[in-house]
């Protein structure tokens, strides 16, 4: 691996470290657990379009249990309401509720908070430059990511 590799890779961690760090924080007041801070996130960014815990796993990569878990324990508190497809009664599709909208929203406002910080200094030219190579980063690691599908049990 060459220098830039490995500081791009470190950066990375870094950055995610520091992300996890701040809303781990803001969750932690909540009495969350870091997967039901999974799961109210990714309901507040994807829910009407995906929100089963079917895609919550595997958009995240976590287990549908550890998902189901988090989603009860969500439930039972408030967070959460689930309901029935009409047209296929084995789904189950939820949305934030009470307390929920409100913890969501202020974890939210952490990430925002962190990406605001990151942004200081930085033109919107070099930040589009930015956003470009990303996401021809991450076309390429989807295509690694699916041509491994299936090696990677």
């Amino acid at each position: 691996m060459d220098l830039w590799e490995e500081a791009f890779f470190m950066d990375a961690l870094r950055l995610e470290k520091l992300y996890r760090s701040c809303v781990r924080g803001a969750a932690s007041d909540c009495g969350l657990t870091p997967n039901e801070t999974v799961v109210l996130l990714f309901l507040s960014r994807h829910a009407p379009q995906q929100d089963t815990a079917t895609d919550i796993a595997a958009a995240r990569g976590i287990s549908k249990a550890l998902v189901a878990r988090s989603v009860d324990g969500l439930h039972r508190r408030g967070f959460l309401e689930s309901e029935r497809d009409e047209n296929d009664r084995r789904v189950v599709h939820l949305r934030l509720c009470g307390e929920g909208i409100v913890v969501a929203e202020r974890l939210k406002q952490t990430g925002i908070r962190v990406a605001q910080k990151l942004r200081e200094n930085i033109t919107d030219e070099e930040l589009q430059a930015a956003h470009r190579i990303m996401c021809k980063m991450q076309h390429n690691l989807d295509a690694l990511y699916d041509s491994t599908e299936g090696m990677v049990k």
